[in-house]
């Protein structure tokens, strides 16, 4: 091989590698004081445009600051109605709105309207986000100390939503559990129109207060988001699944046929102290067993300290009228403080 060529290959290869570096950012956010910022719009979420700009990085843009904005990406739009669109932005001379540009036409859309939007070809990573925990009490007066971890995994498309989440709660008292608890689901959504949605979930469970060995789960269910904005988001979710229970103190399982009524809030606020709060009660009348009925609450509670670091609190309630232990309790219940790392 030539030197010549050689020297040919090398400036190639350095072109090709910089040429992300020198991509022009051509994407504007125009501020309501009336500034204009060049850069890439990444997408929106809980009120929050991330913009990325050249040698400032990746910044957080609340909503209600935005006059306007533009970029010749595609991406997947949610509009507080529920109302999905596809297509580019462009500014609009009216203010706080947006117009969205389709293969066949235009309209203008109020900036406060918009819920959720995503680049449609780079959407994997911007998609994907997600909330890692872990808590710990203890006093030494009991000896008993406490121990909980938990994590959740997001993430959305065009039409669907998914999510898996896992939690883990033991009480220790010299050095022996007394009681444990653990929990891990698998939860999709697809939509059907507007804020109508269809689900499918899986969950696996045990309750050492309860007297559950282990519990594998899996359901349907309809669900309508009565609030879908940029702070709050509420669903209703109604449905049936089947179950398969092992007691801790019995070694045949039982099987079981459910009904499902589901009530899920979340809040969100962007403005410094950030806080998030999660909290939903699901009811589970059962079908094949008269009388009884199991009930899950569960609440997460946090607030920013730094940059995607929270703490907060973690409270769950697990009711269950006839528990398949003959010595086991109806309800347990659990209060952690926690310390959260937030990605997305």
């Amino acid at each position: 091989m030539s030197i010549k060529y050689c020297k040919f290959l090398t400036i190639l290869i350095i072109i090709v590698i910089g040429l992300p570096a020198f991509a022009q950012k051509t994407d504007t956010i125009v501020h309501v004081n009336g500034n204009v910022l060049l850069g890439e719009i990444k997408k929106l979420d809980n009120g929050i445009i991330t913009f990325k700009m050249e040698g400032m990085g990746t910044i957080n843009f609340e909503l209600n600051k935005v006059n306007t904005f533009s970029s010749d990406k595609h991406f997947q739009i949610i509009s507080k109605s529920g109302l999905q669109y596809y297509g580019s932005f462009d500014t609009s001379n009216i203010s706080r709105t947006v117009k969205l540009n389709f293969t066949n036409g235009s309209t203008y859309i109020p900036i406060d309207n918009l819920v959720e939007f995503y680049p449609i070809k780079k959407n994997f990573w911007l998609r994907t986000s997600g909330v890692f925990s872990l808590g710990f009490n203890f006093s030494k007066g009991s000896g008993i100390a406490n121990l909980t971890t938990s994590g959740k995994l997001d993430y959305r498309n065009r039409k669907s939503y998914t999510v898996i989440s896992w939690s883990e709660n033991a009480t220790v008292q010299q050095d022996t559990i007394t009681s444990n608890k653990s929990d891990a689901s698998f939860d999709f959504q697809r939509v059907i129109v507007n804020k109508w949605y269809s689900g499918l979930n899986a969950e696996v469970s045990s309750n050492s207060e309860l007297g559950l060995e282990l519990r594998a789960l899996a359901g349907v269910s309809i669900i309508n988001y009565l609030i879908h904005s940029n702070k709050n988001r509420l669903f209703l979710s109604l449905g049936a699944s089947g179950n398969r229970e092992w007691a801790i103190d019995a070694s045949e399982p039982t099987n079981n046929l459910e009904g499902l009524f589901g009530v899920h809030y979340h809040y969100f606020k962007y403005t410094s102290p950030e806080i998030q709060v999660t909290t939903y009660i699901n009811s589970y009348p059962n079908i094949t067993t008269t009388g009884r009925w199991r009930l899950n609450y569960y609440l997460d509670a946090k607030i920013e300290i730094v940059n995607d670091f929270y703490v907060g609190l973690n409270f769950y309630y697990n009711f269950d009228s006839k528990p398949l232990s003959a010595n086991a309790s109806t309800n347990d219940y659990g209060l952690t403080t926690t310390l959260s790392y937030s990605f997305h």
